[in-house]
């Protein structure tokens, strides 16, 4: 009787295959089906949170430039054509287009003055005026510091704060600081800004000691919270050392 040398070795090592069970087969078969099922989400939600983001700055351009420009395009032709009927078509496209096109010359015509000797008489101007001088100022460092000009691009700081709850933390941008009067210490005036519109968020005052440097970026940062934390890195400073007050921001 000649023995199975295969079966000798398994009945030996004790490695015995056993049958798969139907329960066996069907956690198999479902755990590949959540695979696919996460791998196709991933696929996709970066073309759909792309399609978010270019569908509001669409609806927000159709109703603020838009739909105006296209407003004024027909009342300067329905002026000249007294009498004339203008065709659906032009109504709904045309129209449209050529006032995109007209904000675009527009700008275009203004990318000019930019720089030139009339920008800074008129912001000279608005800064003399009452309250508007406020107001202008405000905005002009707000846009200083998005471009990376003027004393504010200091923005570029990111820092981890507590909110909205103790316990949790969310990345934020420091984009100014002032004192205490009673304690002297360095108060943070601190963005933070919301998913997936990071230009959406809240202001918050919060004591230096109480924020942890991140060690990202600012396009690192803005890219985790417009995906969703999908890019995020594969590593972060959460439970780092809180920023010393001993020093001054590094703004």
């Amino acid at each position: 009787m000649i023995s199975d040398p295969q079966r000798s070795h398994s009945t030996s090592t004790g490695m015995v295959n056993a049958p798969a069970t139907p329960r066996t087969l069907f956690g198999a078969v479902l755990s590949n089906i959540r695979q696919k099922i996460v791998a196709g989400l991933l696929l996709v939600l970066p073309f759909l949170v792309t399609f978010w983001i270019v569908y509001w700055l669409y609806m927000t351009l159709e109703d603020y430039v838009i739909d105006p420009a296209a407003r004024l395009v027909l009342q300067l032709i329905e002026g000249r054509t007294e009498g004339i009927e203008l065709p659906p078509w032009f109504t709904t496209y045309a129209a449209p287009l050529l006032g995109v096109v007209g904000v675009g010359l527009v700008l275009y015509f203004l990318g000019w003055l930019a720089r030139s000797r009339w920008t800074r008489v008129f912001d000279w101007l608005l800064l003399r005026v009452p309250m508007v001088k406020v107001i202008h100022g405000s905005v002009m460092r707000v846009f200083d510091s998005l471009t990376g000009q003027g004393e504010l691009s200091r923005f570029k700081r990111v820092v981890l704060v507590s909110f909205p709850h103790p316990g949790m933390r969310v990345p934020g941008f420091v984009t100014s600081s002032c004192r205490d009067v009673e304690t002297q210490k360095t108060i943070l005036c601190v963005y933070i800004p919301t998913t997936p519109v990071p230009t959406s968020g809240y202001m918050l005052l919060i004591p230096e000691e109480q924020v942890t440097e991140l060690d990202w970026d600012l396009e690192t940062t803005i890219q985790t919270v417009v995906s969703f934390g999908i890019t995020s890195p594969d590593e972060v400073r959460y439970f780092g050392a809180p920023t010393a007050t001993s020093h001054e921001p590094r703004l």
